[in-house]
């Protein structure tokens, strides 16, 4: 039983040791998963690791508080950004250089949308550069969205009638890319949540074992 206890405890520690802290004020991480729907590479960049069915899965994370640009849009600087892996290959924004955006359009051209997108990214090697990821939903109803206000929550996927995960790169003579859709979305916790959970299974552990 003691031995349970102090292995509950090192893990919450470890949690709150070496998860990112909020002194970056509010950045909010969320956490997707998705499938590969159609792929391009007739130059043999993704060695045939990625192919239709292919999970996708990764983070993107932003800055709820900065403010909206003109066009709907929002644009941040590290540490934000995202980070996707598919078929052993990680395609990320670059974080010497973060161009990274997300756009959120309430009730434009009759219809909700929500993109992110980031331009400046690791290339897959020296001669292979990756040249956007983005995330597009969109809504023809008009309902998904109360406003054009950045979220602290992920995007609630049945709420979308497009969904569409893009990433590409190459050069223009020799380009490559993939489509695919995101399954999932959610807000990682972050630490004071984590914590909150360890001890309430530590709790119901001792509950368990008096």
């Amino acid at each position: 039983m003691k031995t349970q206890i102090v292995s509950i405890m090192a893990g919450c520690f470890c949690a709150i040791c070496f998860c990112p802290t909020r002194t970056e004020a509010t950045l909010i991480t969320i956490e997707v998963e998705g499938v590969v729907d159609d792929v391009y590479d007739p130059y043999g960049y993704l060695e045939g690791k990625i192919e239709v069915g292919t999970i996708i899965e990764g983070i993107y994370t932003y800055d709820p508080s900065v403010s909206r640009l003109p066009g709907h849009q929002y644009e941040f600087s590290f540490p934000c950004g995202v980070s996707l892996i598919a078929g052993g290959f990680k395609f990320e924004t670059d974080p010497t250089r973060v161009d990274f955006a997300i756009g959120i359009g309430n009730n434009v051209s009759e219809g909700d949308g929500y993109f992110f997108i980031s331009y400046r990214n690791i290339p897959l090697s020296a001669e292979v550069p990756v040249g956007g990821i983005s995330w597009t939903l969109e809504d023809s109803t008009g309902k998904a969205l109360l406003s054009d206000a950045l979220a602290t929550t992920a995007p609630v996927l049945e709420d979308w009638g497009f969904n569409r995960l893009n990433i590409g790169g190459g050069t223009r003579a020799r380009p490559f890319g993939f489509l695919g859709h995101v399954t999932s979305a959610e807000v990682i916790p972050e630490p004071s949540t984590i914590l909150f959970l360890c001890l309430g299974s530590l709790i119901l552990r001792k509950r368990r074992y008096p």
